[in-house]
């Protein structure tokens, strides 16, 4: 169900409540397919009987309407792949956090200034101690890793060692890898809590279409943060094969808050703000 917390300027909303949202202000009648979201957006209170929303939601819907930035972050982990991200219109900057099985993400209005910190909370960035391995730099394929993945998905988990074996075995058997970055890589594997992939995108002041920059980090817990350089983000659907280069490199903290800090636009490469 949708919710709001007026203490804090939050909401809870699912795909089809936004639905409904961009249906009340293109001024088009709610399709049957998001009658349900509608009255519980009634429910909640959000919107009243005549399908008018409250204030309180009106800074939210506007910059959802006509963003000028967008950010989308694609996190996987062992629970599955969750979205968390930011919409940033011309009044407002709302970033928001998904949960794993969860349908609704949570909308919390925000200062521009703090946004590079929400955006680095919502991937979990944290210090990390981890200290260069013996190989830094990590050159296969995809293939490779994912021989890795199903190699680790048929492993007995109650048998580290055996894992760990029989995840070396299979790197090695597909071929490209030896010594130190062999061991390094079967190490990562075994050590990868999750990866996220944050995408930015805004229309360019030129009026020449859409620019979009991007990166993919490995949290490897113990062994540090990874960069994924190869395939460069952002990758378009159909561009990555299992013989696709895979480059991934060691990356200390303050490196990554860069890299997130990189991805925004300044000023001068946004669109003039809309004149109300």
């Amino acid at each position: 169900m949708p919710s709001f917390d007026s203490a804090r300027d939050r909401f809870r909303l699912g795909p089809a409540h936004l639905g409904v949202l961009g249906c009340f202000y293109e001024g088009r009648a709610v399709t049957a397919d998001l009658v349900t979201a509608r009255n519980e957006l009634r429910a909640a209170g959000l919107i009243n009987d005549d399908d008018a929303v409250v204030p309180e939601l009106a800074g939210l819907t506007n910059a959802l309407a006509e963003p000028i930035l967008l950010v989308h972050i694609e996190s996987t982990g062992g629970q599955g792949t969750t979205n968390h991200g930011a919409v940033i219109g011309n009044d407002a900057c709302y970033v928001y956090e998904g949960w794993p099985g969860e349908p609704e993400s949570e909308y919390v209005r925000t200062d521009l200034s703090t946004l590079v910190w929400s955006l680095a909370r919502a991937v979990g960035l944290r210090e990390s101690d981890a200290k260069p391995p013996a190989a830094t730099i990590i050159t296969t394929t995809v293939g490779v890793m994912d021989a890795g993945f199903v190699a680790l998905s048929e492993a007995d988990t109650d048998d580290v060692e055996g894992v760990a074996e029989r995840l070396r075995a299979a790197l090695a058997a597909k071929g490209g890898l030896a010594d130190p970055e062999l061991t390094v890589f079967t190490h990562l594997l075994l050590q990868l809590n999750g990866n996220w992939r944050m995408t930015v995108a805004w229309n360019n002041r030129e009026g020449r279409g859409t620019d979009i920059r991007g990166i993919t980090v490995l949290d490897c817990g113990p062994l540090g943060y990874w960069l994924r350089e190869r395939p460069a983000e952002p990758i378009m659907p159909g561009a990555v094969t299992p013989d696709s280069e895979l480059r991934l490199v060691f990356t200390e903290t303050p490196r990554v808050w860069e890299l997130i800090t990189e991805l925004l636009p300044s000023l001068d490469q946004l669109p003039a703000p809309t004149k109300r």
